[in-house]
């Protein structure tokens, strides 16, 4: 393994172990400040680390997930404090929601709520510090060249180019270009001045003998491809690591992973681009959250029901046939907002249809009743849709459910809001879904959420979903 590539793995780990144990510092001194504040001002109850060692160890990993997720230790941010005060204070704030979901699932005792608020305030300003600290001694490591990896370019001179030119557009990646190797032949005819023409695919060999080569990069179009097999196969002899820079398929918005299945290296194009913990971090949220709300709003629940049997005597619950991961078909249940028969009343209004596309939206509906403005005003409606939630029909955040009658009349490419659990919140949520005519637009904020998915942007739409529905800006 080349020196420069050695120091850099082995400068982020030390910078990861040391986060966390920042973590479990700022995590023990948070008791010992609330012990400190408790002495001139007095509140709650005298609390000691001794009795909390399960949800440090909880911290622990959890701290781990996040800063692994986030990629905090590796060179694809922009260098800046603020950037660096951003990483920390995302990781402290999700970490520590994380953490009220996990204690809740796991029946764990979580210390007072000042000691997670001083402990969060703490962790972000040491991972900030530390962010700041490994980054200066990164950019003195890197000023002497001991992190810059030395790099080989192969391939034609528009395709180099433009590699070279994303280069110069993040200075602070620590890459030292050797040359460039013209796979057309022209003696490197239109390839950037700053790039030194070493020869072509023939003199790889001396190229390789001469120059000490951490990496050589393949900047070629898919129609060499099969033309670098041998420089391919004179690399991998001669101990030298090889990266093609593919465009194949470059209209998609797939991610590209490699795994081994079927007995050989294969290339995985998906939709969606999250880890199994992650995943399962969602899942875990989603139950605790769900839970908890059912739990905490249920005198409400109660009294919206009455209230609905009390006006019409009509059924409590609406049942609505929809499509969920997969396309696969379950029973969602909201509070009945319309008259009973409004099903059948749907197809007499077919032609007030405000919505453009699948979906079917008027304004002033006739069928909702009184107490239904009200309820869909402030989206109490969508409450029983935590039960589908807790089931594991839906989540919190997600796309909105498709009536399996609205399904047929999807286009191929709104197919792909179904590769994800619907949930009860999303984009169209809080970017104004009453002012939105145009299916085509709604399917497109719920593409832009798959494609960009992450713990902490479902951790941002929750938040501003809970300003939209109390103002009632989440009117259906």
């Amino acid at each position: 393994m080349p020196r420069s590539i050695e120091r850099n793995i082995w400068l982020r780990i030390f910078h990861l172990l040391t986060d966390l144990a920042l973590t479990e510092v700022s995590f023990v001194l948070a008791f010992a400040l609330r012990t400190e504040i408790r002495t001139f001002y007095f509140f709650g109850s005298a609390q000691s680390i001794h009795s909390y060692y399960g949800v440090a160890a909880l911290i622990f990993f959890a701290w781990w997930l996040l800063l692994d997720m986030q990629r905090a230790h590796e060179d694809v941010a922009p260098a800046s404090v603020w950037n660096d005060f951003k990483i920390s204070l995302r990781t402290a704030v999700i970490g520590s929601v994380m953490l009220f979901a996990a204690t809740f699932v796991l029946a764990i005792e979580l210390p007072p709520r000042s000691t997670v608020a001083l402990f969060a305030l703490l962790n972000t300003l040491m991972l900030t510090v530390n962010r700041v600290f490994f980054r200066s001694i990164r950019e003195y490591m890197q000023s002497g060249g001991g992190l810059n990896k030395r790099i080989l370019v192969i391939g034609t001179a528009d395709k180099s180019a433009r590699f070279v030119k994303t280069l110069s557009e993040h200075p602070g990646w620590p890459i030292h270009l050797i040359g460039y190797v013209d796979t057309d032949r022209k003696n490197g005819l239109g390839a950037p001045a700053d790039l030194r023409y070493l020869g072509t695919p023939e003199d790889l060999t001396d190229i390789l003998h001469q120059h000490t080569i951490d990496e050589v990069v393949f900047a070629v179009p898919t129609r060499q491809i099969a033309d670098c097999t041998d420089m391919l196969a004179l690399c991998e002899q001669e101990g030298v690591r090889a990266v093609i820079l593919s465009n194949w398929f470059s209209s998609l918005v797939a991610h590209v992973s490699t795994d081994i299945q079927y007995d050989q290296p294969v290339l995985i194009y998906t939709s969606m681009r999250h880890k199994e913990w992650q995943i399962l971090v969602k899942r875990l949220f989603d139950i605790a959250f769900s839970a908890f709300l059912l739990v905490l709003l249920f005198p409400m629940l109660a009294g919206i029901a009455i209230a609905i049997k009390l006006t019409d005597n009509g059924p409590i619950f609406y049942r609505w046939k929809v499509v969920g991961f997969n396309k696969e078909k379950f029973t969602g249940y909201k509070f009945r907002t319309m008259v009973v028969d409004a099903d059948r009343l749907k197809a007499k209004l077919e032609a007030q249809n405000e919505m453009k596309g699948a979906v079917f939206k008027i304004k002033n509906d006739p069928r909702i009743t009184g107490i239904g403005r009200i309820l869909r005003k402030f989206s109490l409606d969508e409450l029983p849709q935590l039960w589908s939630v807790l089931k594991g029909d839906m989540s919190i955040v997600g796309p909105r459910p498709p009536l399996e009658t609205e399904l047929p009349r999807f286009d191929s490419w709104h197919r792909r809001k179904l590769s994800v659990k619907p949930g009860l919140t999303c984009l169209w949520q809080i970017s104004g879904r009453s002012s939105i005519t145009d299916f085509d637009e709604w399917v497109k904020l719920d593409l832009a959420y798959i494609d960009n998915w992450t713990l902490w942007l479902d951790f941002k739409i929750l938040m501003k979903t809970i300003p939209a529905v109390l103002l009632g800006r989440g009117a259906h």
